[in-house]
């Protein structure tokens, strides 16, 4: 099974919505539970590339912007979080020519024709700031589609029919060495499994919490599990089995999205550079995401892209027992190289929006 990963970012997003999706831009943000929402660290690694450009790290803020310090003070390895030649972040000045270079260099990395970024242009001085990942990672066994059963998935206004993939019954057994356990709490209805990908380089994760969570609490949990996973037999068939075993079900729902945002809070403070003499106010924030999930693997693409320019003023503010992972109510996702700190990618599918219905 593959999973195809592209992401072209260019810049921190904050949270934001069309429809029934949401973005956020850093992983403590908070957000509605029954909502579906996106976030990737490769936002960061745009958002530090463009500090970097305007002068580093900001003396102040004004006014006062709590997403904006949280993003300055957010310390990540990149190197080791992001898949090894498979991404890249660009950050200089908003001019045709810098424009074409990373629409060139992007273009290269993703095999296409044309290279995905706009740029809206501004008064002499403005910078902008661009990101990719293109990455594209295998299951070491695939699952299988449901042809005739669906799944209710139930959300805040009740139950709906999808369409879902896994495995189940006696073809489970085949699994004990690709799909990790990394918790079993069915007193909570909490669990959580992961798939391993690239001869368990990466793998793929499915957490279902006890109760709502924010991205970095997800993570923080999910690190934790990763880093005390011991394989063993001595728990072989009992409900402690770290190994995914026969009679046991995975089911997943089908993921499909497609989702434009803007950013207007990013555009409302004015950042003091500690060694520059003007502050800086970013004028175009917005964002394009695709996802889907099946059962032969998945597709991401994020398309974002912001500019800055300095001296303006901030606009006004816009008005074994055999076990059951299954995931029919919200839950995580998350795309996660081996003993990196973060996912370079995670969802969190907090209602039907983007599931695909029974036919």
């Amino acid at each position: 099974m593959k999973i195809l990963l592209v992401l072209l970012v260019s810049f921190l997003m904050l949270v934001t919505s069309d429809a029934e999706v949401l973005t956020v831009a850093h992983p403590s943000v908070e957000f509605s539970s029954d909502k579906t929402v996106v976030w990737s660290p490769l936002f960061q690694a745009t958002w530090d590339a463009i500090k970097e450009k305007t002068g580093g790290q900001p003396a102040k803020i004004e006014p006062p912007n709590e997403l904006m310090t949280k993003l300055d003070s957010f310390v990540f390895d990149a190197k080791s979080v992001m898949p090894e030649n498979c991404w890249k972040v660009w950050a200089g000045p908003a001019t045709q020519d810098f424009l074409t270079q990373v629409n060139r260099e992007a273009a290269a990395i993703t095999k296409e024709k044309d290279g995905p970024f706009r740029m809206e242009g501004g008064p002499q001085g403005s910078v902008a700031a661009f990101g990719l990942l293109d990455r594209e990672i295998e299951y070491d066994r695939a699952l299988y589609r449901s042809q005739k059963k669906a799944m209710n998935f139930v959300t805040s206004t009740g139950p709906v029919a999808l369409q879902f993939f896994g495995v189940a019954g006696e073809q489970s057994a085949g699994f004990g060495e690709t799909i990790r356990v990394l918790s079993y709490e069915p007193d909570k209805k909490s669990h959580a499994v992961e798939l391993l990908c690239e001869k368990a380089t990466e793998s793929v994760i499915f957490y279902l919490p006890p109760a709502i969570q924010n991205f970095s609490t997800a993570c923080d949990t999910i690190r934790a599990w990763k880093r005390d996973y011991k394989p063993g037999h001595e728990l072989w068939g009992e409900i402690g089995d770290p190994g995914f075993h026969k009679n046991d079900s995975l089911r997943v729902p089908y993921v499909n999205l497609d989702v434009t945002a803007e950013f207007p809070e990013l555009l409302t403070s004015l950042r003091y550079a500690k060694n520059g003499v003007v502050p800086w106010r970013i004028y175009r924030a917005e964002q394009v995401t695709r996802f889907d999930l099946h059962e032969k693997g998945a597709k991401v693409r994020v398309e974002s892209s912001l500019e800055a320019q300095p001296f303006g003023e901030p606009p006004p503010p816009p008005p074994t027992i055999p076990r059951n992972f299954i995931y029919d109510r919200p839950f995580f996702i998350f795309l996660w190289r081996d003993k990196a700190e973060w996912p370079y990618f995670g969802a969190w599918i907090g209602d039907a929006s983007a599931l695909k219905p029974f036919w």
